[in-house]
């Protein structure tokens, strides 16, 4: 990681870590994947960083914001927490949290995030950038055309109802329920109004939503022939927050899984390639970026897909490696056509990503999860040989199962149980495993990880 040092704001120095050494400046969004890279290997300095970029309440800025107000800092907290079990920073860190999300929701003064009257939330004001994906289609239309007062990407909304599901596990843990019955209401007014604007049946992705001037949904943000400007990875956000139908799921799946749409040799891109909008050359129009595949690959395990999920993270990190062995860069993005790493060369921030991945699959004594499941405590077993973790699943399907994923000692054969009941242990390769935990049934309970020969324990 790259780290400058001093960095002035908020009237105090800071140790900040920034995602290209050439510049000093802070960066909210990619510094919350630097966190999340961190928690892996230094969860002190992971810390560190979402203390950085995070205030008391009341303080003069409700988080620290420069460039895309993309809440990543949340999904550090989960990562934080799911790796460590550590209260007094769960407890300490939880009203800077809590702080940053009303914010989001407009209710802190000064926020003009406050929500459109459908219900949807744009932050425009804040930033050019919703989502970190600067030649987006839709986001380079909606400037272009001075719709910012009227056009709501899915982004802003999608992460806000993401953000308020990990508060809500955080405030159950802590005892804190009053706070629960604000993020229960928030979650549904939010996904109601995801769902009653913004879903395109006949492409498969949500929409940017067009407001009139009274700020009532008048329709979705199309080309001039008709077509949904969204045919992007913002139109699949909704799948990240949780609150898919299953037809939905079942569509943004297909073209997630498409070749001839978002999925390319090097991962997925970030602008379907079937879409009249789609350039070869641009900067996110055209190329594949690891931080929202990193969103996209913690949803998968929410739904269960696992083996979906292995294959974004074996192509991203073979993409990766291969950069590297080549030009000893660590690549901003990478082209779909030819597969290289381009951009800014030593963008430490964007390979966190990768350093997780690799932490997920291939170093033992590892449980790696989705959004939607609270690790409340884990023990590694000796020699790595099982892992036994309390877990409360807290995923809106009520069918099927949600994965897990469990890194252990090679050269074992392993199984699994879930409160004491064998559940699917599929092994990704030697070492790693699939843990399939069915949906229905107790949502809080044990997991045991266990080699065949060994007796799990009571």
């Amino acid at each position: 990681m790259n780290i400058v040092y001093p960095v002035y704001t908020q009237d105090q120095y800071i140790r900040h870590f920034t995602p290209g050494k050439w510049w000093d400046s802070l960066y909210t969004w990619d510094s919350g994947f630097i966190g999340i890279g961190m928690a892996d290997v230094a969860p002190r300095l992971s810390a560190d960083v979402l203390r950085a970029y995070t205030t008391p309440p009341g303080a003069q800025s409700a988080f620290i914001h420069h460039g895309t107000p993309l809440p990543v800092q949340h999904h550090q907290y989960l990562e934080l927490w799911n790796r460590t079990q550590d209260r007094r920073m769960l407890a300490d860190y939880y009203p800077r949290l809590r702080y940053y999300y009303d914010f989001l929701l407009g209710r802190v003064e000064g926020s003009t995030i406050a929500a459109l009257p459908s219900g949807l939330l744009k932050s425009w004001d804040y930033f050019y950038n919703s989502g970190g994906w600067d030649d987006l289609p839709p986001q380079i239309r909606v400037h272009a055309a001075k719709l910012q007062a009227r056009a709501a990407p899915m982004v802003t909304t999608a992460h806000a109802i993401r953000a308020a599901k990990t508060l809500r596990m955080a405030a159950l843990e802590l005892g804190r329920t009053r706070d629960v019955a604000q993020y229960d209401a928030d979650i549904a007014r939010l996904t109601r109004a995801v769902q009653a604007t913004a879903w395109d049946p006949a492409t498969g992705y949500f929409g940017y939503v067009l407001h009139d001037a009274a700020g009532r949904p008048e329709g979705l943000l199309r080309t001039p022939d008709g077509e949904n400007w969204n045919r992007t990875l913002d139109g699949v956000q909704p799948l990240i927050a949780g609150i898919t139908t299953p037809e939905q799921t079942r569509a943004i799946l297909a073209n997630l899984r498409d070749p001839a749409k978002l999925l390319t040799p090097v991962g997925l891109t970030a602008v379907d390639q079937s879409a009249s909008y789609y350039r070869p050359d641009g900067y996110w129009n055209g190329t594949v970026w690891f931080p929202h595949q990193w969103f996209v690959w913690k949803a998968l395990l929410d739904q269960g897909e696992g083996g979906f999920a292995w294959q974004i993270a074996r192509t991203a990190l073979g993409a990766y490696q291969t950069e590297a062995e080549a030009s000893w860069t660590s690549a901003e993005h990478f082209e779909v056509a030819t597969g290289q790493g381009t951009g800014w060369h030593q963008f430490s921030g964007l390979s966190s990503p990768i350093a997780h991945w690799f932490q997920a699959y291939f170093v033992p004594g590892r449980l790696s999860t989705g959004y939607d499941i609270w690790v409340r405590s884990q023990t590694i077993r000796p020699d790595k040989r099982g892992i036994t973790a309390e877990l409360a699943i807290h995923s809106a399907r009520k069918y099927g199962f949600i994965s897990v994923l469990a890194t252990i000692a090679r050269g074992e054969r392993y199984r699994a149980t879930w409160n004491n009941r064998p559940i699917e242990a599929i092994a990704i390769h030697d070492g790693a495993y699939e843990l399939r935990i069915p949906l229905r049934g107790s949502r809080k309970g044990r997991l045991d990880v266990y080699a065949s020969k060994d007796r799990p324990t009571v």
